[in-house]
């Protein structure tokens, strides 16, 4: 009989500064929004507040402190993790991605396999599988999930999708288990919008760090089309081929601004959506680790699905038995 694989225990944190609306940083941003309400300005909205790192705090730190808490939730110690997947957002250094740190800060053994997992803004998803694939194999027994955003350092922030982006970091432990099993999981891959949206260097910005964009023209029209129609599509292939009701499903995504949020909610239609977007923002690749830390105890359906996408471009779902 094929064991069951779920999530034992969550874990998040978040910098205990906050910012809000109104913040001085935005100035640039609120006084071009009205020349470009047609354009990007016009689809990032719905967060009234976001979490900042400080100057000199630890994006690594910040995620170790998330994997201790799912670690403590979960019941276990480091000597029992035999694998570390993730990825943090943006790292120290190109590489190695600072995941490594995070093994250094939390004490975990020498023997325990790192693997950062580059795929903004599915990681926790795509390690989610990963290590649930490599545990039915075999080939650990234990592995620890954890990934952090720092993004609110690496933004261009007369930019429309600046005014929603937090830091943040989530956590979870996966191994055998009877609760939160991971049953199936779904993806898509849109190679054709590779570039529309890309952190990278903007000569014509002048900013001496790599900084998030979206293309005007090609990025507009995928988060228009894709990230629009795409995961309610995704999400509904797998249900039906798990003979799931979208009323038997709670919903966590992806959180990048209310009009995703409300477009998949009437496309999906799931019994319960939890988010944390109102209050802490787009946290790219953390949000959905964060809203399951954080909200998992108010699941009330048989089924909880998860639902990321990313640039690159690509979506992903897990369908989970709660």
């Amino acid at each position: 009989m094929t064991k069951s694989i779920g999530f034992l225990g969550f874990g998040s944190a978040l910098p205990d500064h906050v910012r809000c609306n109104d913040d001085p940083v935005f100035d640039a941003l609120r006084n071009s929004a009205s020349a470009d309400a047609a354009g990007e300005k016009a689809l990032f909205y719905g967060n009234k507040e976001r979490r900042c790192l400080a100057q000199n705090e630890s994006l690594a730190g910040l995620v170790a402190n998330a994997g201790h808490a799912a670690l403590n939730d979960a019941q276990m110690a480091t000597h029992s993790i035999d694998r570390l997947y993730g990825y943090l957002s943006v790292s120290d250094y190109i590489a190695p991605n600072a995941l490594y740190d995070v093994h250094r800060i939390m004490g975990l053994p020498v023997d325990t396999l790192v693997v950062p997992v580059q795929s903004e803004f599915s990681n926790f998803l795509l390690s989610a599988t990963l290590a649930t694939e490599a545990i039915l194999a075999g080939n650990a027994k234990t592995a620890l999930v954890a990934v952090g955003a720092g993004w609110t350092r690496n933004m261009d922030y007369s930019q429309g999708h600046a005014i929603g982006i937090g830091d943040g970091a989530g956590a979870a432990v996966i191994g055998e288990s009877e609760r939160f099993v991971v049953v199936d999981w779904a993806s898509d891959t849109f190679s054709n919008e590779y570039g529309a949206m890309a952190m990278h260097h903007w000569p014509h910005k002048g900013l001496a760090y790599p900084t998030y964009g979206i293309d005007p023209s090609s990025g507009v029209q995928a988060f228009l089309s894709t990230g629009m129609d795409g995961p309610p599509r995704l999400i509904k292939r797998l249900l039906d081929k798990n003979g799931v009701a979208p009323r038997d499903v709670t919903l966590i995504s992806h959180q990048a601004t209310q009009k995703l949020l409300d477009h998949w909610n009437e496309q999906i239609q799931p019994a319960a959506y939890l988010d944390t977007f109102e209050s802490l923002g787009n946290m790219v690749i953390a949000s959905i680790p964060v809203t399951l830390a954080q909200r998992h105890s108010e699941i009330r359906t048989p089924w909880l699905v998860m639902v990321g996408l990313g640039i690159g471009a690509h979506q992903m779902a897990l369908l989970i038995r709660v």
